[in-house]
C-alpha cells in the first residue's frame, strides 16, 4: 500500500480524436474514498420452492444444481451474499398451547439454506442474512397463524431469531454470518411494518440488546435501515432516504453497517446522478461512523417495454426485469456499481442470482417466476427450456467487479471525467491495482492512463459480440502481461465495459 500511496496515476482524457488538449483525470490513491472495502456480491436467498422434498416442487435443486452455481461463484469470486429467508420456511416449525413458537434447527429446510453458508464460509464471503418480514405476516398469511405475533417488535420474534443466529453462529461455526436485517424494505407498504418507522425501530432496538445479552454482539451486527431510497411511502413518517437519516440519528449505536436498496432508473445511472444521489445518503453513515452497502441492486422493471416483455414470456411474473437477457444490461448494471463504490459505498449485492429462487409472493406458481437472475437453474424442469440455465450477458461485468475488487481494497478517488457517460473506479490492495472503465454512451471514447507502476496487466473487455469467453461462459481476458506505460491507450468502444488489474488469478 506504501508504494501505491507514493504513486499518482492520472488519466489523460482524450476526445475519440485524440486531441493534444484533453482534459486530465487524476486519479490518487492518497485520496482516499473508502478502506476495508467489503466486496461486491448477490443476493442468493436459497430455494423455497424447490431446496428440499418438502417443498412445494419438490426436491428440484439436486446436488448436480449446487454444483453449478459453486462452479460459476468460483469464477465470480463473490465478497458479499444478502441471504433473506422467513423463519417460518426453515425452522419455525409450529407453536405449543401458550401460542410460543417451536423451534427446530434439524430440519431438512434448514441444511439446505446451510449450503450457502458453507459455500460462504469456505470463501471468506462476507454474509447479510435476515428475514422478509414477521412472520405469518408476510408470507402464509393463510395458514392461522397471523396472530401469533404483534409485529417486528414482538419479543417472541426477537427471541427466535437470537436463538437461530446462536444455533448458526455458535453450534455451526459460520463466522462469515457478519449482520442481520430485520425486515425487508421496511419503509414500503408491502412490508410487514407498512413502512412504520417506530415498530421496525423498537424491534431493532430489541434486536440489538438481544444480541449483546446473548454475547454475540462481537459475531455479528444490525444491518439496517434496508430501506429502498428512492421509494417514498406516504403512508410513512419519512421518505426513503429519511429512513436512512433517520436511522443514523436514532439508532447510530444499535446499527452496525448501514444498507440500503435501489432498483434505480436508466436515466439517472447513465446521466452520472447515480453517484451524487446516493453519495449524499451514503453521508449519513460516514456521520455516523459506519459503512454503507446495497443490500439489493438492481434496475427498474416498471417501463411498458419490459412489462410487455414479461407479459409475452409465460413463466415470468410481473416482478420480472427482461434486461437480464441484454447485454446492455451489463453496461447499466457495471455503470450503477462503479458509482456506488464512487459514492462510498463499500460493497453491493445484485439481485439476484437465479431466476429459480423466488416466484411472485412467493406462492410457488411456476408460471410467475421473478425473472432477475444470471441464469435459470430450473430451466429445464421449469420452462422446459435447458437454454434459461446458462450464463447471461450481465455476469460477465458483474462477476469481474466482484472477482478484480477483493475484500480488503482501498477504493480511491477519481476526478469526474467530463465525458457522457464515461465513469471509472479504481482499488488497491497491497502491491496491485485493479481499474474499471464504463462508457455508457453511444460513442467510441479514447483514454490514455498511466499505469508505469503496475506490470504484468490483464486486460478484460465487455462489447457487445466482442465479449471474450471460455468454454464455461466465463470472462476471459483479452489480453495479458501487459506492461503499462505513460499515456497506456484504452479505447472505450461505445457501450461498453473495460477492466485492468494486475492480480494474477
Amino acid at each position: 500500500m506504501r508504494y501505491f500511496i507514493s504513486m499518482l496515476l492520472v488519466v489523460m482524457l482524450f476526445t475519440a480524436c485524440g486531441h493534444e488538449n484533453a482534459d486530465v483525470i487524476k486519479i490518487k490513491t492518497s485520496e482516499v474514498i473508502s478502506t476495508n472495502f467489503i466486496g461486491n456480491g448477490v443476493q442468493w436467498s436459497a430455494y423455497p420452492h424447490a431446496d428440499t422434498e418438502n417443498a412445494v416442487w419438490g426436491k428440484l435443486m439436486t446436488d448436480e444444481k449446487w454444483d453449478m452455481n459453486f462452479t460459476r461463484l468460483n469464477y465470480m469470486k463473490p465478497k458479499l451474499f444478502r441471504v433473506c429467508d422467513q423463519a417460518n420456511w426453515r425452522y419455525m416449525v409450529g407453536f405449543d398451547k401458550q401460542g410460543n413458537p417451536i423451534l427446530d434447527f434439524d430440519t431438512p429446510e434448514v441444511k439446505a439454506v446451510e449450503k450457502i453458508f458453507d459455500y460462504a464460509q469456505e470463501n471468506n464471503i462476507t454474509v447479510l442474512i435476515g428475514e422478509w418480514g414477521t412472520p405469518y405476516k408476510m408470507h402464509d398469511k393463510d395458514a392461522g397463524h397471523s396472530d401469533k405475533f404483534f409485529g417486528a417488535n414482538d419479543p417472541k420474534w426477537i427471541n427466535s431469531i437470537v436463538a437461530y443466529l446462536d444455533y448458526l453462529i455458535n453450534t455451526k461455526g459460520y463466522t462469515c454470518i457478519k449482520y442481520y436485517n430485520l425486515v425487508n424494505e421496511p419503509n414500503g407498504d408491502w412490508a410487514s411494518v407498512k413502512g412504520d418507522f417506530v415498530e421496525w425501530s423498537e424491534g431493532v432496538k430489541m434486536l440489538a440488546s438481544a444480541l449483546k445479552e446473548k454475547g454475540l454482539d462481537k459475531q455479528i451486527s444490525v444491518a439496517g435501515p434496508d430501506a429502498v431510497t428512492r421509494y417514498d411511502n406516504p403512508r410513512s413518517t419519512y421518505t426513503g432516504a429519511g429512513w436512512v437519516e433517520e436511522s443514523a440519528k436514532q439508532l447510530g449505536n444499535e446499527i452496525g453497517i448501514f444498507e440500503v436498496h435501489d432498483y434505480t432508473d436508466h436515466e439517472l445511472v447513465r446521466s452520472g446522478g447515480f453517484k451524487k444521489y446516493h453519495g449524499d445518503i451514503a453521508k449519513y453513515a460516514k456521520d455516523a461512523g459506519k459503512q454503507i452497502i446495497f443490500g439489493e441492486l438492481g434496475f427498474s422493471r416498471n417501463s411498458e417495454e419490459n412489462q410487455a416483455r414479461a407479459k409475452a414470456d409465460p413463466f415470468a411474473c410481473e416482478d420480472s426485469q427482461m434486461e437480464v437477457y441484454d447485454y446492455s444490461y451489463g453496461v447499466d448494471m457495471a455503470d450503477a456499481l462503479i458509482q456506488s463504490m464512487n459514492a462510498g459505498y463499500s460493497g453491493a449485492a445484485a439481485w439476484a442470482l437465479d431466476d429459480a429462487m423466488h416466484t411472485l409472493d412467493d406462492l410457488g406458481h411456476k408460471h410467475q417466476i421473478k425473472r432477475w437472475g444470471m441464469w435459470n437453474s430450473l430451466g429445464t424442469e421449469l420452462a422446459n427450456n435447458p437454454e434459461d440455465e446458462n450464463i447471461r450477458p450481465w455476469f460477465y461485468s458483474w462477476s469481474l467487479m466482484c472477482r478484480y475488487f477483493p475484500t480488503g481494497s482501498t477504493i480511491v478517488n477519481t476526478d469526474a471525467s467530463g465525458k457522457d457517460g464515461v465513469r471509472i473506479t479504481a482499488g488497491v490492495l497491497n502491491e496491485d491495482i485493479t481499474v474499471a472503465l464504463v462508457n455508457n454512451s453511444s460513442v467510441q471514447d479514447t483514454l490514455a492512463l498511466d499505469l508505469s507502476m503496475a506490470t504484468h496487466l490483464q486486460k478484460f473487455v465487455y462489447q457487445e459480440g466482442n465479449s471474450k469467453v471460455d468454454d464455461n461462459g466465463f470472462p476471459m481476458a483479452v489480453a495479458s502481461n501487459i506492461k503499462a506505460s505513460n499515456n497506456f491507450e484504452v479505447i472505450l468502444p461505445a457501450k461498453s465495459f473495460v477492466l485492468f488489474t494486475s492480480l494474477k488469478y
